[in-house]
């Protein structure tokens, strides 16, 4: 009869550090794969796959060493818990309080595997929530750009020295205001020989405005620039005229739209963003 209760009390203690190894190696296990995994993936991204598509095989290696990865730390401590319990069963005396001693080490990690839980399950409704507001966003943007001004056409208007005027016309149906920039380029020495820009308050539809460039200051800079003032020479080149037509953002809709998206804009690298461009040809002489 004593036999049998110290077989239980023998196979108790055992049992109770096993579970402790393998819940401590359950919760290691995890923080290892996850890191694991994050880790792959990055070197995946960053050095083989880059944004093109992964292959398949690919995901399934990721997934295997995560999976060993995970796996190591539970077989190994809950191993060496087993070993812990046998080693403490030799000890009669302290069974009682081995015993309450695994109980308090698997408590510990499986309060460390709640909490684990609980800051996973509110991380993932705090991702799911940040993901519905970044898609909101994205409406948002898509509108935006749907209804924003663009740059329908660009037409040389009669004129002559000293200034030529240069029609453009504009459509959309977001009102409000704009920036429009304007450069003149000497392609041949990529030199810039005129520019400016003018803030529009533009309506709903289809609108025309009209820049005047200064014919006598680009003869100024083209000599102060490309011929480092030098003259004696005739110029009869093409010239680039680009445009660019951007929103002026609202507090309102840069607080709807994506920072992102907002940043773009203000660097003029956005779907907001438009340009158009035509050839002026330019024609004068430098005494």
């Amino acid at each position: 009869m004593g036999q049998a209760v110290l077989k239980r009390g023998t196979l108790r203690t055992r049992t109770i550090w096993t579970l402790a190894g393998a819940a401590w190696g359950l919760l290691v296990g995890l923080v290892t794969a996850l890191q694991t995994a994050a880790f792959l993936a990055g070197v995946g991204w960053l050095f083989i796959f880059g944004d093109d598509r992964w292959p398949e095989a690919a995901n399934w290696v990721l997934l295997g060493l995560t999976a060993v990865a995970g796996l190591v730390p539970f077989v190994l401590l809950g191993w060496l818990g087993r070993r812990i319990g046998i080693a403490f069963e030799s000890e009669s005396r302290q069974r009682l309080r081995t015993r309450r001693r695994g109980w308090f080490v698997f408590a510990l990690a499986m309060g460390g595997l709640a909490i684990g839980a609980g800051m996973a399950w509110a991380g993932a409704l705090t991702e799911r929530a940040r993901r519905a507001d970044r898609e909101a966003a994205e409406r948002q943007y898509e509108q935006l750009a749907e209804s924003t001004h663009r740059i329908a056409d660009v037409a040389l208007a009669a004129g002559s020295p000293p200034e030529v005027a240069v029609d453009l016309g504009l459509e959309g149906a977001r009102e409000g205001e704009y920036l429009l920039d304007w450069r003149l380029r000497e392609t041949a020495y990529d030199s810039t020989v005129a520019a400016g820009s003018r803030t529009l308050t533009l309506p709903p539809g289809a609108s025309r405005v009209s820049i005047g460039i200064d014919t006598a200051a680009v003869r100024r800079r083209y000599q102060r620039v490309v011929l480092d003032g030098a003259g004696g020479v005739q110029v009869d080149e093409e010239f680039e005229l680009r445009f660019t037509l951007r929103p002026i953002l609202t507090d309102d809709e840069a607080r709807r739209l994506p920072d992102d998206r907002v940043r773009e804009v203000e660097r003029g690298d956005s779907d907001l963003v438009s340009t158009e461009q035509a050839v002026l040809h330019v024609r004068f002489d430098l005494p």
